[in-house]
C-alpha cells in the first residue's frame, strides 16, 4: 500500500511539473518578437515618396537620413484637349528638371506582425531646370541656373510601411508643405500662364499631398516600385505617378504618368537614391 501511495505521488508530481514548464514556454512563443529581415537593397524610398523604414529595412526605433536625386529628361509622349491648343499630341519633348532631396526621417513605431511600421520626417529639396518652362507665346531654351529657374521647397510627412510578405511591401502616407508643388514644374500646360488661359484664374496649389506605393522585391537586389503622389484641392487636379524600373531597364530609368484635367503625359527619369545612415549591408 505504501508502494502504491508513493507511486501515486510521483505521478502526480511529474504530471504537476509537466503542466508547469507547458503554461511557462507558451507565452514565450506568443510574445517572442516578430522577425523582420533586412534587405540587400535600400527600401527607405520608392522614387520621391518615403517608406516608413530605415535603410534596407531595419526594423529598430531610430533615426534614417537619405539623398536622393532625381532628372526628368522630358516628355515622351503627351495628349490634351485644351480649347486653345493647336497640336494635341506631343512627343519627344525636353523638360530639363534636377531634383535633390535630403530626407530625414524617425521611426517611431517598428514593425510588428500585425502593426505597420510608422515614421515621421522632413524633406529638404533644391530643383533647377536646365531647360526652362516653356512659355505659351515665346518657348525658348537656357542653360544657365538663376533665380527664375531654381525653386527650394521644404515639407514634414507622415508615412505607413507594412509587409504583406516577404518580398511585397505596401506604403502610404500624407506629407504637409512644399512638396506637391514640384509637379506644376513638369509640365508647360501645368505653368501659372497656361492655367490662367485654362480657367481664367490664377492657379492654386494645395500645401497637402497624400501618397501611396508599394515595393516588390524580385530578386535580392531588384526591387520593383510603384508610387503616386495627389496634391489635395489643388487647380486641375494634376497627379503624378512614378514606376520604380530601374532594376529592369538599367541605368536606373524610370516612367512616370502624369495626369490632369484635359491632358496626361508620358515622362523620362533618372533616379538615384543613397541610404547615408544607416548604412546599407551589402
Amino acid at each position: 500500500m505504501k508502494k502504491i501511495l508513493g507511486f501515486a505521488i510521483l505521478f502526480f508530481s511529474v504530471n504537476l511539473t509537466a503542466q508547469t514548464q507547458n503554461n511557462t514556454e507558451e507565452p514565450t512563443k506568443e510574445s517572442k518578437t516578430w522577425e523582420l529581415s533586412p534587405k540587400k537593397v535600400s527600401i527607405s524610398g520608392i522614387v520621391l515618396t518615403p517608406t516608413a523604414y530605415r535603410s534596407n529595412g531595419i526594423n529598430e526605433i531610430g533615426p534614417s537620413l537619405d539623398f536622393n536625386a532625381a532628372y526628368y529628361i522630358g516628355r515622351l509622349y503627351g495628349k490634351n484637349t485644351f480649347d486653345w491648343t493647336r497640336d494635341k499630341k506631343n512627343y519627344l519633348d525636353r523638360i530639363g528638371i534636377w531634383y535633390f532631396e535630403t530626407d530625414g526621417k524617425l521611426l517611431i513605431q517598428r514593425e510588428t506582425k500585425t502593426i505597420p511600421s510608422f515614421s515621421s520626417g522632413f524633406k529638404g529639396i533644391f530643383t533647377f531646370r536646365d531647360s526652362p518652362q516653356p512659355t505659351l507665346n515665346t518657348p525658348g531654351t537656357s542653360f544657365k541656373v538663376n533665380n527664375k529657374n531654381t525653386n527650394t521647397y521644404a515639407s514634414i510627412y507622415f508615412v505607413l510601411s507594412k509587409h504583406i510578405s516577404k518580398k511585397f511591401v505596401i506604403n502610404g502616407g500624407y506629407s504637409d508643405g512644399d512638396f506637391s508643388k514640384f509637379i506644376y514644374q513638369t509640365s508647360e500646360f501645368l505653368s501659372e500662364d497656361a492655367i490662367k488661359t485654362t480657367t481664367g484664374k490664377t492657379p492654386y496649389i494645395s500645401k497637402s499631398a497624400l501618397f501611396a506605393g508599394m515595393i516588390y522585391i524580385a530578386k535580392e537586389k531588384m526591387p520593383l516600385g510603384f508610387e503616386i503622389i495627389i496634391p489635395q484641392g489643388s487647380t486641375l487636379s494634376p497627379k503624378l505617378i512614378n514606376l520604380q524600373l530601374g532594376s529592369l531597364l538599367k541605368l536606373n530609368f524610370q516612367i512616370s504618368y502624369l495626369t490632369y484635367k484635359g491632358g496626361y503625359e508620358y515622362l523620362g527619369t533618372f533616379n538615384f537614391r543613397y541610404s547615408f545612415f544607416p548604412r546599407v549591408k551589402k
